[in-house]
Protein backbone atom coordinates (compact mmCIF):
# COMPACT_ATOMS: atom_id res chain seq x y z
CA UNK A 1 0.00 0.00 0.00
CA UNK A 2 2.83 2.39 0.90
CA UNK A 3 4.58 1.70 -2.44
CA UNK A 4 1.40 2.64 -4.32
CA UNK A 5 1.10 5.90 -2.39
CA UNK A 6 4.73 6.81 -3.12
CA UNK A 7 4.26 6.01 -6.79
CA UNK A 8 1.06 8.07 -6.95
CA UNK A 9 2.77 11.01 -5.21
CA UNK A 10 5.77 10.85 -7.58
CA UNK A 11 3.52 10.65 -10.65
CA UNK A 12 1.42 13.61 -9.47
CA UNK A 13 4.52 15.69 -8.72
CA UNK A 14 5.97 14.92 -12.16
CA UNK A 15 2.71 15.89 -13.86
CA UNK A 16 2.57 19.18 -11.95
CA UNK A 17 6.19 20.01 -12.79
CA UNK A 18 5.64 19.21 -16.45
CA UNK A 19 2.71 21.63 -16.47
CA UNK A 20 5.04 24.40 -15.26
CA UNK A 21 7.59 23.86 -18.02
CA UNK A 22 8.09 26.63 -20.56
CA UNK A 23 6.55 25.64 -23.90
CA UNK A 24 8.93 25.35 -26.85
CA UNK A 25 9.23 28.33 -29.17
CA UNK A 26 7.11 27.83 -32.26
CA UNK A 27 9.38 28.11 -35.29
CA UNK A 28 6.60 29.90 -37.17
CA UNK A 29 6.90 32.75 -34.63
CA UNK A 30 10.70 32.77 -34.69
CA UNK A 31 12.32 35.63 -36.58
CA UNK A 32 13.42 34.39 -40.01
CA UNK A 33 16.91 34.71 -41.40
CA UNK A 34 17.40 38.29 -42.71
CA UNK A 35 18.35 36.83 -46.10
CA UNK A 36 14.89 35.24 -46.41
CA UNK A 37 12.67 37.36 -48.62
CA UNK A 38 9.02 37.18 -49.48
CA UNK A 39 7.27 33.87 -50.02
CA UNK A 40 6.59 33.07 -53.68
CA UNK A 41 4.21 30.57 -55.27
CA UNK A 42 6.66 29.02 -57.72
CA UNK A 43 9.92 29.19 -59.63
CA UNK A 44 9.20 29.03 -63.34
CA UNK A 45 11.65 27.61 -65.84
CA UNK A 46 12.74 25.05 -63.25
CA UNK A 47 15.06 23.49 -65.85
CA UNK A 48 17.23 26.60 -65.47
CA UNK A 49 18.09 25.83 -61.84
CA UNK A 50 21.88 25.80 -62.06
CA UNK A 51 23.21 25.27 -58.57
CA UNK A 52 22.20 24.34 -55.03
CA UNK A 53 23.61 24.35 -51.51
CA UNK A 54 22.41 23.15 -48.17
CA UNK A 55 21.01 25.87 -45.92
CA UNK A 56 20.14 23.67 -42.93
CA UNK A 57 18.68 20.21 -42.38
CA UNK A 58 15.21 21.36 -43.53
CA UNK A 59 16.02 23.67 -46.45
CA UNK A 60 18.21 24.25 -49.48
CA UNK A 61 19.09 27.32 -51.51
CA UNK A 62 18.78 26.95 -55.28
CA UNK A 63 20.14 29.31 -57.93
CA UNK A 64 17.90 29.87 -60.92
CA UNK A 65 18.53 31.78 -64.11
CA UNK A 66 21.16 34.48 -63.61
CA UNK A 67 21.86 34.77 -59.87
CA UNK A 68 18.23 34.55 -58.67
CA UNK A 69 18.27 32.53 -55.46
CA UNK A 70 15.40 30.84 -53.63
CA UNK A 71 15.08 29.02 -50.33
CA UNK A 72 13.12 25.77 -50.56
CA UNK A 73 11.68 24.84 -47.16
CA UNK A 74 11.27 21.08 -47.03
CA UNK A 75 9.09 18.54 -45.25
CA UNK A 76 9.66 14.81 -45.32
CA UNK A 77 12.38 12.28 -44.63
CA UNK A 78 15.24 13.69 -46.69
CA UNK A 79 18.11 15.57 -45.12
CA UNK A 80 20.05 17.83 -47.50
CA UNK A 81 23.16 17.28 -45.37
CA UNK A 82 23.07 13.62 -46.45
CA UNK A 83 23.17 14.48 -50.16
CA UNK A 84 26.56 13.76 -51.65
CA UNK A 85 26.60 15.58 -54.96
CA UNK A 86 23.16 15.77 -56.47
CA UNK A 87 19.60 16.71 -55.78
CA UNK A 88 16.70 16.33 -58.15
CA UNK A 89 13.63 18.52 -58.39
CA UNK A 90 10.49 16.78 -59.63
CA UNK A 91 7.58 18.96 -60.67
CA UNK A 92 4.07 17.50 -60.47
CA UNK A 93 2.30 17.31 -63.80
CA UNK A 94 5.40 17.98 -65.88
CA UNK A 95 5.12 21.76 -65.46
CA UNK A 96 8.08 24.00 -66.18
CA UNK A 97 7.41 25.68 -62.81
CA UNK A 98 8.51 24.35 -59.45
CA UNK A 99 5.92 24.92 -56.72
CA UNK A 100 4.90 23.81 -53.23
CA UNK A 101 4.11 20.12 -53.09
CA UNK A 102 6.73 19.25 -55.72
CA UNK A 103 9.48 16.82 -54.73
CA UNK A 104 13.14 17.18 -53.91
CA UNK A 105 15.16 13.95 -54.01
CA UNK A 106 18.75 13.46 -52.92
CA UNK A 107 21.40 10.87 -53.64
CA UNK A 108 21.48 9.94 -49.93
CA UNK A 109 22.28 6.34 -49.12
CA UNK A 110 20.79 6.09 -45.63
CA UNK A 111 17.19 7.24 -46.07
CA UNK A 112 14.73 7.39 -48.91
CA UNK A 113 16.05 10.87 -49.77
CA UNK A 114 12.66 12.32 -50.71
CA UNK A 115 10.97 15.50 -49.45
CA UNK A 116 8.17 17.76 -50.52
CA UNK A 117 8.65 21.48 -50.96
CA UNK A 118 6.66 23.14 -48.18
CA UNK A 119 7.36 26.80 -49.01
CA UNK A 120 9.46 28.82 -51.46
CA UNK A 121 11.08 32.13 -50.52
CA UNK A 122 13.20 34.62 -52.42
CA UNK A 123 16.75 34.59 -51.01
CA UNK A 124 19.08 37.59 -50.77
CA UNK A 125 22.55 36.34 -49.90
CA UNK A 126 23.80 39.94 -49.47
CA UNK A 127 21.20 40.87 -46.83
CA UNK A 128 23.42 39.80 -43.88
CA UNK A 129 26.21 42.13 -45.00
CA UNK A 130 23.71 44.98 -45.43
CA UNK A 131 22.24 44.41 -41.95
CA UNK A 132 25.74 44.19 -40.41
CA UNK A 133 26.79 47.41 -42.18
CA UNK A 134 23.69 49.27 -41.00
CA UNK A 135 24.20 48.28 -37.34
CA UNK A 136 27.94 49.08 -37.45
CA UNK A 137 27.34 52.66 -38.64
Amino acid sequence: MMKNAKFLFAATAAALLAGCATPPVDTADAKPDPRQGEEVNNICFAQQIRNWRENDNRSVIVEARLNDEYKLELIGTCNPRDAFLNIGLVSRGGSSCLSTGDKLVTDARYNDGSCSIRRIYKWNKDAVAAVAGATAG
